[in-house]
């Protein structure tokens, strides 16, 4: 696994073992924004992974790359994951 827990898991989404929807908002004031990331979760291959369809994650950062790997983070340890 790579050390960016998003580019993680957006490989798995194009290996076609899990799919999720992003949804990213803005939010404070234009000098010290802060963005929240939401991932829903709308299929995972139960083959290989626990069943955690519909579910949704979220978190919150001053950066939005920072926003996206804390939440893949909890989705990867939802899988059963370890994220470097």
């Amino acid at each position: 696994m790579d050390g960016r827990p998003y580019l993680t898991m957006f490989n798995m989404q194009q290996q076609r073992l899990i799919s999720y929807q992003e949804e990213t908002q803005e939010r404070g004031p234009r000098d010290a924004p802060e963005w929240e990331i939401w991932i829903h979760i709308k299929a995972v291959d139960t083959s290989l992974y626990p069943n955690i369809v519909n579910q949704s994650y979220w978190q919150r950062a001053p950066k939005k790359q920072q926003a996206k790997d804390l939440v893949a983070r909890q989705v990867l340890l939802a899988l059963g994951l370890t994220p470097n």
